[in-house]
């Protein structure tokens, strides 16, 4: 996050549809009941794929060292629990893990690891970032240096590599391991951002590029992700990436990004609209990958949230700015949604411990998702938007929102609360197709559609399927 500044045992989609579909129905009938699993041999998740969708397409981080949020490693206690925990803000930073050139402290790795391990299913991001103060140049505090390693050249860095080959070794005194459990290694948090990098495109490609050999040996199954830029500063950043991977040898097997929904911390509802967010930041980054040859490689936003700049407590949610929880919902959804319809393999919200009330509509929003295929990008004809799915259950879906108070004028106090006030949403009539029976709301209420075949649909998204009764 910029705040400073402003998986393994898997079946392949298209190898058995229907067989896929039940382990992901199986997935959420196991994290709604909440079940207590026991630690095994490795991780059970499955892999992150976008047909079908599944739980661990939906990520989380939190912050290990905030007593209200994930301290030392607890776990989020939310209704909706995510399928893939990105280890960043998470006390396991190279500064952290080796505060000395002949020391390493692994007990914060190995908390999470144990944490981990007892709520399986669930795949594992680890992110690298901040080079610890003994081997920079100036001195640096607490929280690492950005600055590059002092035995850096052409061809790596020693010290980076032998960091990477004692984590990716590393067991838990339970038994836990590394490689049994983190299966996806961001190679840099945010480089674009002085914060977290100060070094060149290619000092970084250059540190990154041997130890990305040391983890595949060491991982089985690992996917690597190239780094994650915020894209506020510097979105070119990319390009200069993708350059070197294409010139010198491609090290990444996955396209991750950071996007929010507002880039700073001052809320912004109509200028940064999840429709136009989506447009100006997520397309244009997912073009730079199809650009540059990539057009096959899976893409994922491993940080987002509404305020990349935060605040992110006491909720994620801005209320303090004058937005309403009801906002926050429908904005939620929409973000997350069309990234999904647009082939996002991941997306991972920041901060989750802090996520409010919007817990149930991210539940829900699991609940509509889980199992299912997008059949294409989210369409629209002004002020509608509709994504069309087939859910898991077989049966064609759409989701349908509509945009008309929230994007044509600015509203008081800079908030969008003309189109949800109070508990309700301001809503139009639309009429859908004859086939469509069933309408359902992100509180997860079901009704039956009219024979007039009309839905109201506002700012909040709303989940339309064929069938003669509600589905989970």
């Amino acid at each position: 996050m910029f705040a400073a500044f402003l998986q393994a045992y898997a079946i392949r989609p298209t190898q058995n549809r229907m067989l896929q579909c039940a382990l992901s129905t199986a997935i959420w009938g196991v994290v709604v009941a909440q079940s207590t699993f026991f630690a095994g041999a490795q991780s059970t998740a499955p892999l992150p794929s976008t047909d079908p969708i599944q739980l661990t397409d939906f990520g989380f981080a939190c912050n290990f060292d905030n007593p209200g949020t994930c301290q030392n490693a607890k776990w989020i206690t939310t209704v909706s629990q995510p399928g893939t925990i990105r280890l960043h803000d998470s006390g396991t930073t190279w500064h952290r893990l080796q505060p000395d050139p002949s020391i390493y402290k692994w007990t914060n790795l190995d908390l999470w690891l144990d944490a981990i391990a007892s709520h399986q299913p669930r795949a594992v991001l680890f992110t690298f970032n901040r080079v610890p103060c003994w081997n920079v140049r100036p001195k640096c505090n607490s929280r690492g240096s950005p600055n590059p390693p002092l035995d850096l050249t052409a061809h790596g860095s020693p010290s980076f590599n032998a960091f990477v080959t004692a984590l990716t070794k590393h067991c838990s005194p339970a038994g836990h391991c590394v490689k049994d459990y983190i299966k996806y290694f961001e190679l840099w948090n945010e480089p674009n951002a002085p914060p977290y990098w100060s070094g060149t495109v290619q000092q970084l490609y250059e540190m990154v590029k041997p130890s990305v050999g040391i983890i595949r040996a060491n991982v089985p199954g690992v996917s690597i992700t190239t780094p994650a830029p915020f894209l506020a500063v510097n979105p070119s950043w990319m390009d200069e990436w993708l350059a070197q991977e294409n010139t010198n040898g491609r090290l990444s097997d996955i396209f991750g990004f950071h996007a929010y929904i507002g880039p700073g911390s001052i809320w912004k509802p109509v200028s940064d609209l999840p429709e136009r967010r989506f447009a100006a930041i997520v397309t244009p980054m997912v073009a730079k990958k199809n650009q540059a040859g990539w057009t096959t490689t899976p893409w994922i936003n491993t940080e987002t949230g509404f305020l990349g700049s935060g605040p992110f407590t006491p909720y994620d949610c801005p209320l303090n700015q004058g937005a309403t929880d009801d906002e926050c919902d429908a904005f939620l959804a929409r973000w997350l949604i069309l990234q999904f319809a647009y082939g996002a393999q991941e997306i991972d919200w920041y901060w989750f411990s802090t996520i409010g009330r919007q817990d149930g509509t991210y539940n829900e929003l699991i609940h509509w998702l889980l199992g299912a295929r997008f059949t294409g990008a989210c369409t629209h004809s002004d002020p509608v938007y509709e994504c069309s799915l087939l859910r898991a259950n077989g049966q064609k879906a759409l989701i349908l929102w509509n945009t008309s108070n929230d994007s044509t004028h600015e509203p008081r106090n800079g908030s969008v609360s003309q189109a949800c006030s109070g508990e309700t949403c301001a809503t139009m009539p639309h009429k859908v197709g004859s086939e469509f029976q069933i309408v359902k709301d992100l509180s997860g209420n079901t009704a039956a559609i009219p024979a007039n075949h009309v839905v109201q649909i506002g700012a909040k998204p709303v989940l339309i399927e064929s069938g003669s009764r509600a589905n989970p």
